[in-house]
């Protein structure tokens, strides 16, 4: 497991101001890690053989003396389904009180379709609207997402729409088409609503974004930086507060948080994350947050090495996944997803028929290793908590759940 012990006072966040973080990580000793639940045999590296319920060879950090009591850090992911989306990632996964699963890939080579399981994974179907049976024939999904107002919101690109929603009736509605002047038509990446109906509709391959300030109104193009331009990799919500992350390859590692209340236009304040304890340019790719912990996740474009950020009030803390996992090659962090007691990103080697990995922490300063996933997925791209069930997903429609 990997400690961050955060100093006080590390960083200020102001806003319009860059700030550079910078941070201290102690690697804690693990005794035992990775022991499946039950009767692990530890063996000083933690390659216990538990005989529990997941035979966990979970890869345990640092070098303690493993006693084989692991308290369920070697447990399996149980494999789903695989919905029916092929190549190498899944751009977004969600899941409702109900239990059904709703996915979509649609940055992929073939990445039509919304896909549907009513039985939390254990069967899939194409989804057809009551009235457009054949929208998402044609429509690429990149990003999912329900509502405090009960509808789905489902964005990318296909059909002349840009966003659309499903109601309690499983019909669509229109949210979002391209406009006919700069900045008003691109394949969106992310979609989110907060609980009073402000909104952001932002690029998946550009620096535009649209933002509208209640459900009555239309969107317009937005000017979320003070005249800057960034790119939006990823995009959350704590409560009604967005967060973002951004840059691209040749820009430093940027985190975005929301500035304004309810009936602002929505702006960000910009905060500059690679000054921080390994100094380097993008990319940042994947944000959850809950509770106030806000986590980032991306790569270290100058060694290929994939890094997690932990923001914290005023504290900023950085390590890089090969702390946590050791031997780890060259890697990203694709995805992360949290709720309150829980945080988690995802992410793989970047190299032929690479891991997987994930990480897990209920405080988002003690991160431990809880990768023991079946059949090698390959890099995972995306994570989603229900209660206390974590979903993994990657490429070739691959789902897998874990109870934390």
């Amino acid at each position: 497991m990997l400690s961050i012990h955060r100093p006080q006072g590390l960083l200020v966040l102001a806003a319009a101001s860059l700030i550079a973080a910078t941070a201290s990580c102690t690697i804690v000793a693990a005794e035992g890690e990775g022991e499946g639940e039950g009767e692990g045999e530890g063996e000083g590296e933690g390659e216990g053989e538990g005989e529990g319920e997941g035979e966990g060879e979970g890869e345990g950090e640092g070098e303690g003396e493993g006693e084989g009591e692991g308290e369920g850090e070697g447990e399996a992911f149980t494999e789903l389904t695989a919905y029916p989306c092929g190549f190498n990632r899944t751009d977004d996964l969600h899941i409702d009180d109900d239990n059904t699963m709703w996915a979509g890939c649609g940055s992929n080579t073939d990445g039509t379709g919304l896909f549907v399981s009513e039985d939390g994974g254990l069967s899939w179907a194409n989804f057809e609207p009551e009235n457009q049976n054949s929208f998402f024939e044609s429509f690429r999904v990149t990003t999912i997402s329900r509502s405090s107002d009960g509808n789905l919101y489902v964005g990318g690109t296909g059909n002349s729409f840009m966003v659309v929603r499903v109601n309690a009736d499983n019909d669509l509605e229109p949210v979002l088409a391209p406009g006919g002047t700069v900045g008003t038509a691109f394949i969106v990446g992310h979609f989110r609503r907060d609980s009073t109906g402000r909104a952001i509709a932002e690029s998946l391959n550009g620096t535009e974004s649209m933002t509208r300030a209640t459900d009555g109104d239309d969107f317009a193009v937005a000017d979320l930086y003070a005249g800057a331009s960034h790119q939006i990799r990823d995009l959350t919500l704590d409560g009604d507060t967005f967060h973002a992350v951004g840059s691209t390859i040749n820009e430093p590692n940027l985190y975005f948080k929301e500035t304004t209340v309810a009936g602002q236009p929505i702006a960000f304040e910009t905060v500059e994350l690679s000054g921080g304890t390994f100094g380097f340019t993008g990319e940042l790719r994947s944000v959850a947050a809950a509770d106030g912990i806000v986590v980032a996740g991306g790569v270290n474009e100058d060694t290929d090495k994939a890094l997690v950020y932990v923001l914290d009030g005023d504290d900023v803390d950085d390590f890089e996944v090969e702390d946590v996992i050791d031997g780890l090659r060259r890697g990203n962090t694709f995805g992360a997803c949290a709720v309150a007691g829980h945080y988690v990103v995802v992410g793989g080697e970047t190299v032929t028929n690479g891991l997987g990995f994930v990480l897990h922490s209920t405080d988002g300063v003690v991160w431990e290793d809880i990768s023991n996933l079946p059949n090698n997925p390959g890099p995972l791209s995306r994570c989603l908590i229900k209660g206390s069930t974590l979903f993994v997903a990657g490429g070739g429609g691959y789902v897998a759940r874990l109870d934390l």
